[in-house]
This record gives structure tokens, C-alpha cells and sequence, in this order.
């Protein structure tokens, strides 16, 4: 079974590949001349980018006199390697915000939101398994270092599970969930919209935990700058976040339409609206008041921190070091207090 899993994943780094997929630098409003260029380098999926597109839709980085160069990566790894080498200024990712920069390959400065319950477990129909202490044994499917595997460490470290009595094998999430839907593997951490293609691939699959149960298992998506960039373009970094404090707003007055409009210019190809409906329901989003407060509690550091000390439990990391050495929150407030 392993081999035949393995085979999956091989297929799927053929096709793939693990650079960058395509650049989409073209927006609704050009930036006006003398703007300030940004490369920025993103994850596509919902969390990740939604105010990223939103404001290229509807000119919000034009109008911060920026000049927004996007382009699409398909995996953390790759994204963080093109911000390590310089050939982007700023990336957007998921889980791995609390992975790459605590190992000082960039510096955080801002979030874009907050996934709570994104990550989810499912097993077979006819499974004898029913809660995560049933896992030992059994053949599990995830994405290793991801939301999803961050929401399996703390279910089983929950439920006094080993990770070794559990066959956990690593493959890309389309792959895992192909290899779930053809009965190759008992159970599969994912990650929504994915928790949709089970339905579709295997009606019967059940799901039996998630990650809102666990509050350790909680995940910022956040922007990181390139270490030299940053500390050369501090002033940008807060113009970024003033822009994104604009972008913010006029997203939250109406969120429904707003994801309209990041459906039709950034995802109209890849996913059905209902597909990023899907998706919202299974995170938190903030008013930019909700978002100062929870900078200035400290609590996004938490978070930040706790994903961190997954990583390291899960042997991706060397060792815990303190968020406040690569999350510098200074950015995002005092952006805001300009603003007021």
C-alpha cells in the first residue's frame, strides 16, 4: 500500500512540479507611474490570498502607490525558497508562517487571517474507526507539514497516540485525497475545499474530528518579508500593511460580494464560488479594530508561537524560538495609528 502511495505522490511532483505556477501581475487599475514595484509571492488558496486579489481587483494597491507583481507558487516550500533567494520581495502563506521564518528565512509583518477549522479528518465508510484513538494500525494520507498536519499532531498527541503506530504517509493533497477516494488509505488530514472532493470521490467517507476542536491546532496565514527587503523597506512593509488596512475595510463592509469578486478575477478557473463559500465558513476574518486588538493582546503571536512548537514537536524545526524574533507586529499597529 505505501509503494502504491508513493507512486501517487511521484505522479503528482511530475506534474506539478514545485516552482512557481504562473504570474498574475495584471490588475483592474494599473499602478500609477513612479509607484513602488513589490514582488510578492503567494499561496492560492482563499485564506491566503483573498486580499490580495480584492485589492488588485479594485485598485486599492494602485491607489497606495503600489505596484503589486503577483505570482502564484504551488507549495510553502517553494514559495519560501524564491524569498530566501530574493527573487520576491514578500510572500503570503499558510501554515508554514510559524515554519520558515522561525528558522530566519524571512520576517512576518503582518496576517491576513486566521484558520481555525480548516483542517479536517476523515475515514472510510466502512471504517472501523471512529475517533482518532482508533488511528494506530491503520493507514493515514496528509500533506506533512501543512495545516492538516499540524491539526493530526495535536489530535493524536490529544488522544496519547504515537505518530509511529500510525501509518502516516506524505503526498500532495490532490494525490492524498486521490489516493483516499480509490480505498488506498483509511484515513485521510485535510483541508477544506478538499473535504468537497471526498464527498464527491467517496460519498459514503465519513468525518469523524477537526481542527476546531483543538485550539493549539490553530493557524496564522501570513505576510513575510524578504530579511535584506525588510530591512531596507521597513517604510514599505507599512505601506503594505496601510493599503491592506484599506482592502480590509471595504472587504468587511460586504463580504459576500467582495468574494464575488476574488472568485471572478483570481479563482473563476480553479474553484466554484460555492467552493470558496465553502472555505470561509471554516475561518475567521476581522475588522481592522477586531485585528489592532488582537495584535496588542498578543494573541497572534500566540498563535503564531503554537504552530511553531507543532513544527518542532513534528522534528521540522531544530528547536522553539521566541515569535516576537521574526513576527515584528510593530508594522501592522502602527500603520493603523497613522491611519486614524
Amino acid at each position: 500500500m505505501k509503494a502504491r502511495l508513493a507512486a501517487v505522490a511521484a505522479g503528482a511532483l511530475l506534474l506539478t512540479g514545485c516552482g512557481a505556477l504562473d504570474e498574475s501581475g495584471g490588475t483592474d487599475t494599473e499602478a500609477p507611474e513612479g509607484a513602488t514595484t513589490v514582488k510578492v509571492g503567494y499561496l492560492h488558496t482563499v485564506a491566503v490570498d483573498n486580499k490580495l486579489h480584492y485589492g488588485l481587483a479594485e485598485g486599492h494597491w494602485a491607489d497606495a502607490d503600489l505596484d503589486i507583481e503577483a505570482t502564484q507558487f504551488d507549495t510553502g516550500i517553494a514559495v519560501s525558497q524564491a524569498l530566501v533567494s530574493g527573487d520576491i520581495d514578500v510572500a503570503i502563506m499558510g501554515g508554514v508562517t510559524s515554519n520558515f521564518p522561525a528558522q530566519g528565512q524571512g520576517q512576518i509583518f503582518m496576517i491576513n487571517s486566521v484558520e481555525t477549522a480548516t483542517a479536517r479528518l476523515y475515514v472510510q465508510g466502512d471504517s472501523d474507526i471512529q475517533s482518532v484513538a482508533d488511528l494506530p494500525g491503520h493507514t493515514l494520507v496528509t500533506t506533512e507539514g501543512t495545516t492538516a498536519d499540524i491539526f493530526l499532531h495535536a489530535a493524536m498527541k490529544k488522544a496519547g497516540i504515537a505518530r509511529d503506530t500510525v501509518n502516516v504517509v506524505n503526498a500532495a493533497m490532490p494525490d492524498a485525497v486521490q489516493a483516499f477516494v480509490s480505498g488506498s488509505a483509511d484515513a485521510i488530514a485535510l483541508w477544506v475545499p478538499f473535504d468537497l472532493r471526498v464527498a464527491e470521490g467517496a460519498p459514503d467517507a465519513r468525518e469523524i474530528d477537526d481542527a476546531g476542536n483543538y485550539p493549539e491546532a490553530t493557524v496564522a496565514d501570513g505576510w513575510i518579508a524578504n530579511n535584506d527587503w525588510f530591512e531596507d523597506n521597513r517604510d514599505v512593509a507599512k505601506q503594505i500593511a496601510s493599503a491592506w488596512l484599506d482592502i480590509n475595510e471595504d472587504y468587511q463592509a460586504d463580504p459576500e460580494a467582495a468574494l464575488e469578486i476574488v472568485h471572478a478575477t483570481a479563482y473563476e478557473d480553479q474553484a466554484t464560488l460555492e467552493d470558496l463559500q465553502h472555505q470561509v465558513e471554516y475561518m475567521e476574518d476581522y475588522s481592522n479594530e477586531e485585528w489592532v486588538e488582537k495584535y496588542e493582546s498578543g494573541e497572534l503571536l500566540d498563535i503564531v508561537g503554537t504552530a511553531e512548537q507543532a513544527f518542532v514537536e513534528l522534528g521540522g524545526l531544530p528547536q522553539y524560538v521566541e515569535p516576537e524574533t521574526f513576527f515584528d507586529t510593530s508594522i501592522f499597529l502602527e500603520a493603523a495609528e497613522e491611519r486614524e
